[in-house]
């Protein structure tokens, strides 16, 4: 571990008594993957305490603030900075903290990440600043993992095959986070616009060569006949996938993005589920959001993913049922991630501790 300033105390279990007050633990996206950033395994037990520990009353989930000007075009041209406060109690201590992440669609042909930002964490005893770190590799590691701890509750056991549309990073966590869920997957078919669709197909060759991947020419012949379909299309305000694609028995339709399905899909689907309906219908851009908006579903139509994984509602009952699942992307998974990699970092040395400010007058 790298310091400027004073010197760190040792590492202790919780985070509140691993540095003095007013020093900060700055890890970079580097930082990050060394303090076990891209483990998969990591990312949904921390999403699954996230659920736990709000389910017990022991978490604060604001509603997410995307600041965008009103004047400016759609997000997808103007991009967004979305803002998650949270406050989310973990197995190495409750933890404060927001994630401030930007997106911006131009970013991509300059060739710079579409999606960069940080995410600062806050401790318990004294609500001082204990790390600010990349949110790149959190925000899309909690994401696969909140479909890594949905996927057995709303796909089918059998299911083989499994249709993107997408093939940016998240498509990535994605797929990782199903086939962590589902190892016996053995065909994935990839559609993007452009030739993203050739550089991950190559990226899962590598990782799982047992796996049959393709880059495909369309949205419709990636996810034809498809037991699980996962659409994470960025920068789309119109849905890319026809509603006569996917409308068959059995399917699971993840749609991670926004509005990449047809609204009215959501009046043929037997299980309707979000991880939180209420954040989900504030934002207001994804595909079940507008389906409400349009009336075309109800809010006794959805169920939130919390309550099934905590057994108080049902999510797939029959191999038949056609389900559909929308997350949002809530801060307490954020913070939950967070604060494991924050200790872990401590644990392994990674990062630079950094002086905030000292007891010297300032005034």
């Amino acid at each position: 571990m790298r310091s400027q300033g004073s010197g760190a105390a040792s590492p202790q279990s919780l985070p509140t008594h691993s540095l003095a007050p007013g020093q900060v633990l700055w890890l970079s996206r580097q930082d990050v993957l060394d303090a076990g950033g891209s483990d998969m395994a990591l990312a949904t037990q921390a999403v699954q305490e996230a659920f736990a520990a709000w389910r017990a009353g022991q978490a604060l989930q604001p509603a997410k603030t995307s600041l965008r000007l009103a004047h400016k075009q759609q997000e997808a041209q103007a991009g967004v900075v979305n803002v998650l406060p949270a406050a989310v109690a973990t197995p190495v201590g409750t933890v404060f903290g927001v994630k401030a992440l930007g997106a911006m669609p131009g970013n991509l042909a300059q060739n710079v990440p579409r999606a960069t930002g940080t995410i600062t964490l806050f401790d318990d005893t004294h609500k001082m600043p204990i790390a600010i770190m990349d949110a790149q590799v959190v925000s899309a590691m909690r994401t696969g993992a909140v479909s890594a701890l949905a996927t057995p509750k709303l796909a089918r056991t059998d299911a083989r095959s499994l249709g993107c549309v997408g093939a940016g990073v998240n498509m990535m966590t994605q797929i990782r986070g199903v086939l962590h869920a589902l190892p016996g997957l053995d065909t994935i078919r990839i559609y993007s616009r452009g030739t993203s669709k050739h550089q991950l197909a190559e990226r899962l060759h590598q990782r799982y060569p047992a796996l049959a991947v393709s880059a495909v020419d369309s949205a419709e012949t990636a996810v034809a006949d498809a037991d699980i379909v996962v659409t994470c299309a960025a920068n789309v305000n119109q849905p890319v996938v026809p509603l006569q694609a996917v409308n068959r028995p059995g399917v699971t339709i993840f749609n991670i993005g926004c509005l990449e399905n047809e609204p009215q899909l959501l009046a043929h689907m037997d299980v309707i589920v979000s991880d939180n309906w209420q954040q989900s219908k504030h934002r207001g851009v994804q595909t079940h959001a507008v389906a409400f908006s349009q009336g075309i579903i109800a809010d006794s139509d959805v169920t939130n993913l919390g309550d099934i994984l905590a057994g108080q509602a049902p999510g797939r009952t029959t191999p038949a049922q056609k389900v559909f699942f929308g997350p949002t992307g809530l801060g307490i998974e954020d913070i939950s991630l967070a604060a494991h990699i924050y200790t872990q970092a401590l644990a392994r040395g990674c990062g630079t501790v950094l002086d905030l400010w000292s007891n010297q007058p300032w005034i």
